[in-house]
């Protein structure tokens, strides 16, 4: 029953997620060649800020709804459920109104002093918008997602994806070059946030209204305190590196960088099942705990490490074919950032989170935070943009090794060594094949990558490190539940 739900919204998570990678890279694609590399970078740095500021519109209270509603609502405590919705809820809007607020009033201020563009300027009056209404998206679907309901996350990102691949093209093509392209997110996230409400009011309306109880807000400070700091230490490690490189460098090269990063991050959404374990997690006693942490690292490990192994092989023909040769020198930092899809399968810091130890990761992710702040600092000024990549790439491993090690530590849960080095063969082995093939086209390239998958898991096959049972115990579960 546990794995049949598990793997249902593996299958609703993988899927928004799919859908929000492949439009995000053709909107990156479709901005990228339109704007040219400069104005693509005066874009990709609107944005780097707007998420950057995204995190203290969150400071871990979607991460403590979902613990704490999740937590009631197995115990059917339903006045208690919507205690945490409301008091968390109330949390939630007022910190949105505040950030949103000082971005809109300081946006002269940061493009002329700060990053020394003032053609930034209006573009992030605009990104004050979707920062507001993308957050409270973002609050609506933690509710959904404490349910242990992911299929809302599927319709978000159908709602939100769509929306703004057709009002981006739409804006650009008639002239509006980045406020245009900065608009049709703006109108995307008001659209998914209209549809959440409708469906929360639909589904889950007994949960909105009601009596409700007070909630233990010393407990509900505690968790959450921890979780700001870790959701600021996570959120610098995904763009700290642009808003470095838009301080530090010339627009241009942020728009090499950001073409480079948004490919990785592309496939790292893909192949990563670990956001839909913490509720389940937090649900589960040690020895089923280490058993879903061992089967889940197991099959993100087979997707991840073909990933890392392959990209490089394949980047430059994408890259020039893609998004044309005046991005070439977006190569070095791609090749550098793949090394990124092998720590796709961290699972440790949900199982922290989960077990309501979240001081652990954060203690962690803070000091890899101040690493990867001052390795983007002297590598940035040293070697430009691929000194961020490197940074980027030292920074994350040491967090992951890190809470690889004190997660082992702690609840004696460690991924099994033949999980890791089979997958790591196999992906050798496929590299070797596909070195013999020279894409041509985006076809060459595309057979290239078939050859290699058929490689890759004939190899894992042989080696067992995939067996026809793990076939077997996968589809059994989808025709349960699809």
């Amino acid at each position: 029953m546990l794995a049949r739900k598990v793997f249902r919204n593996v299958i609703y998570n993988s899927s928004s997620v799919f859908i929000g990678n492949v439009v995000g890279v053709i909107v990156t694609i479709y901005v990228a060649r339109a704007l040219k590399p400069e104005l693509f970078g005066i874009y990709s740095l609107a944005l780097s800020i707007a998420f950057l500021l995204l995190t203290f519109t969150d400071l871990g209270v979607n991460a403590t709804l979902i613990r704490y509603v999740a937590h009631a609502y197995g115990l059917g405590d339903y006045e208690l459920v919507r205690g945490y919705i409301r008091g968390l809820s109330k949390l939630k809007v007022l910190l949105v109104l505040v950030v949103s607020i000082i971005l809109f009033t300081s946006s002269d201020v940061l493009s002329v002093h700060v990053f020394h563009k003032s053609s930034l300027s209006v573009p992030l009056k605009i990104t004050s918008l979707f920062i507001l209404f993308f957050s409270l998206s973002g609050l609506l679907n933690a509710i959904f997602n404490a349910f242990n309901n992911f299929k809302a996350n599927l319709v978000k990102s159908v709602v939100y994806e769509f929306s703004r691949l057709f009002f981006i093209i739409l804006f650009i093509s008639i002239g509006l070059s980045v406020v245009g392209a900065l608009l049709g997110f703006v109108i995307a996230s008001f659209l998914a946030l209209v549809v959440l409400l409708m469906l929360l009011l639909k589904n889950h309306r007994s949960f909105v209204f009601g009596n409700a109880k007070s909630i233990e807000w010393k407990r509900v400070v505690r968790f959450t305190s921890y979780l700001t700091i870790g959701s600021i230490s996570w959120i610098v490690f995904a763009y700290i590196d642009s808003i470095m490189i838009g301080m530090l460098l010339p627009a241009e090269y942020l728009g090499y960088y950001r073409a480079a990063y948004t490919i990785v991050i592309a496939i790292v959404g893909v192949v990563s099942v670990g956001s839909v374990l913490f509720p389940v997690f937090t649900q589960l006693k040690e020895s089923d705990l280490k058993r879903a942490f061992n089967m889940a690292f197991k099959y993100n490990a087979i997707l991840s490490f073909p990933a890392a192994f392959g990209l490089p092989l394949i980047a430059e023909p994408f890259v020039r074919i893609v998004y044309g040769s005046e991005y070439l020198p977006a190569l070095s930092v791609l090749y550098v950032l793949s090394l990124l899809l092998l720590r796709s399968t961290d699972f440790f810091a949900q199982i922290f989170n989960a077990k309501e130890k979240p001081q652990y990761p954060v203690y962690v992710n803070a000091c890899s935070m101040i690493l990867n702040i001052g390795l983007n600092y002297i590598l940035i000024l040293r070697y430009g943009m691929i000194g961020a990549a490197i940074a980027t790439v030292i920074a994350n491993f040491v967090d992951w090794v890190t809470l690889g090690y004190l997660c082992n530590r702690f609840f004696g849960i460690h991924p099994k060594v033949e999980y890791i080095v089979k997958p790591i063969f196999a992906s050798v082995v496929m590299v070797f094949v596909i070195t013999c093939f020279k894409p041509h086209t985006l076809l060459d390239g595309f057979l290239i990558i078939l050859t290699g998958a058929l490689v890759y898991f004939c190899v894992l096959f042989a080696i067992k490190g995939l067996m026809r049972e793990d076939i077997d115990y996968l589809m059994s579960i989808f025709s349960k539940n699809i």
